[in-house]
């Protein structure tokens, strides 16, 4: 009886020492240079040219590849990478059939917007996917993975960008089940046909002592759940619509998104007698989160923005929104629609008349890319939404957003649009964004109703709002009106 209870241990025991004593990689627990000096021992290149101590990936498929197996670790590089050069950082995977989806990819890939591949440096592809430019071809960055027990940290430039925590049992889609940490090859990997990749610096420190591996504990529930299939399918999940108020600090909002699978945008409110007035308080704001990892936004708050600031200071925004919350009616009184004592309607159709007139006056004339708390109506109109929208409102809308090519926002926060007035947008082909326009630190949620309308509306990565590249952005294309629409 003895034997056999021990038995385990001593096969266990076994294994760890077996394995220990099979590492044939540079010394655990110590940060050691991957280097000219240590490649024919530790690492194998192929295509790569080693140039006064930079490594050169021109080809695609040019690759540094261990030659030993690790499952915990730290790596650290620097790198550079030209305009079209993309690549991975692969771990817990193997070192031959590159065309199957085995253990984790960092992805890097510095391009502008609407440019190349949607997912940019420090994706952790597939599980936490990142859409935000973390870096910018032709400048030298850093990118640090760590693979400690069930959990992995991707950082660039000292900004914690993907963070996963593996469960017991990782839920995996069909085809992606090997997608599961193991003790295996790490590799660098160029995957597109032009640009370059430069590493000026790269260094490891093997963590082998198994024994002392920390597995921390993960409570998933079917929200989670919902957000690891959309990962996988690589569905950008996006909340365009993000406020830092009520207490709430950038820290916490990126937190919040990296533990949810999201990423996010962070809006500042831009307009008159608002924190945001003119083109110096914009650009400051702006160099104030410059590092930050998330997407730059601004609210164009109200109709009179249009007179406060220049498009060349616009445009250093990743993009821009707005909605038809504030405008002046008939009789020359300026409404704010969520404020009942600024809101007045006289008759129930002639208001949603207006207010449709509205909607299509701000989408023709502002240059914005989305449209935002969208279908708002006054309190004491909400009960009677699905009347007032009529069919002929909805095709006005979605008809203004088309030939501006404007994004509609499905907003968590207040539920709207409809599904049905999604539905008829998605069938015109008008793009999506999430929002979830939060007023205080504790109202983030997790976007319930954007991923309920995800499923109901049927809706695909094809669908939805990114932002534009730079020379593209509708600021600088379409100017400024010569007067405030409304």
């Amino acid at each position: 009886m003895l034997f056999k209870r021990i038995l385990p241990v001593l096969l266990l025991l076994t294994i760890v020492v077996y394995f220990i004593a099979r590492y044939n990689g540079p010394e655990p627990g110590l940060i050691t240079a991957i280097d000219k000096s240590n490649l024919e021992e530790f690492w194998k290149i192929s295509d790569v040219a080693v140039e006064e101590g930079q490594f050169h990936l021109e080809k695609e498929s040019a690759s540094i590849t261990s030659r030993f197996r690790l499952r915990d670790f730290e790596l650290s590089l620097k790198m550079k990478t030209t305009p079209g050069a993309v690549g991975q950082l692969n771990f817990a995977t193997s070192k031959r059939n590159w065309g199957k989806i085995r253990g984790y990819s960092v992805m890097i890939n510095n391009s502008d917007y609407s440019t190349g591949n949607v997912q940019k440096t420090g994706s952790l592809s597939k599980i936490r996917n990142n859409f935000i430019r973390t870096a910018a071809d032709n400048e030298w960055f850093d990118l640090k993975i760590e693979v400690h027990g069930n959990h992995i940290h991707v950082s660039v430039n000292d900004k914690l960008i993907s963070e996963y925590t593996e469960p017991l049992n990782a839920k995996r889609l069909e085809g992606l089940t090997g997608m599961v940490l193991s003790r295996s090859f790490i590799s660098l990997r160029k995957t597109s046909a032009t640009g370059e990749m430069l590493v000026g610096e790269m260094k490891i420190k093997p963590i082998v002592e198994e024994e002392n591996r920390k597995i921390l504990a993960i409570q998933t529930d079917s929200l989670a759940d919902v957000a690891d299939s959309l990962n996988q399918r690589e569905f950008p999940l996006i909340d365009f619509h993000v406020h830092l108020k009520g207490g709430l600090t950038m820290d916490q909002a990126c937190e919040h998104a990296r533990t949810n699978g999201f990423n996010y945008g962070v809006a500042a409110n831009c307009g008159l007698k608002f924190p945001v007035t003119n083109d110096s308080t914009l650009n400051s704001y702006l160099k104030s989160i410059a590092v930050e990892p998330v997407f730059k936004a601004m609210q164009c708050e109200g109709r009179e923005w249009v007179t406060l600031f220049t498009p060349e200071a616009v445009a250093g925004f990743d993009y821009i929104f707005t909605d038809a919350m504030t405008w002046t009616d008939h009789k020359g009184r300026r409404l704010r629609l969520w404020m009942p004592e600024e809101t007045f309607v006289d008759n129930d159709q002639e208001f949603m008349d207006m207010l449709t007139g509205k909607i299509e006056a701000i989408m023709d004339g502002e240059p914005v890319d989305i449209y935002v708390n969208p279908t708002f109506i006054p309190a004491q109109l909400q009960s009677r939404y699905d009347e007032l929208w009529t069919n002929e409102r909805m095709d006005r809308v979605v008809n203004a957003l088309l030939r501006n090519q404007v994004a509609l926002e499905i907003n968590a926060r207040y539920k709207i649009p409809s599904i049905a007035f999604i539905r008829k947008a998605k069938a015109a082909g008008v793009k999506f964004s999430f929002g979830t326009n939060n007023v205080k630190n504790d109202d983030l949620n997790r976007l319930e109703y954007c991923l309920k309308v995800i499923k109901e509306a049927g809706l695909t990565a094809e669908d939805m709002f990114m932002p534009r590249s730079r020379p593209e952005r509708k600021i600088l294309k379409k100017g400024l009106p010569s007067a405030i629409t409304g």
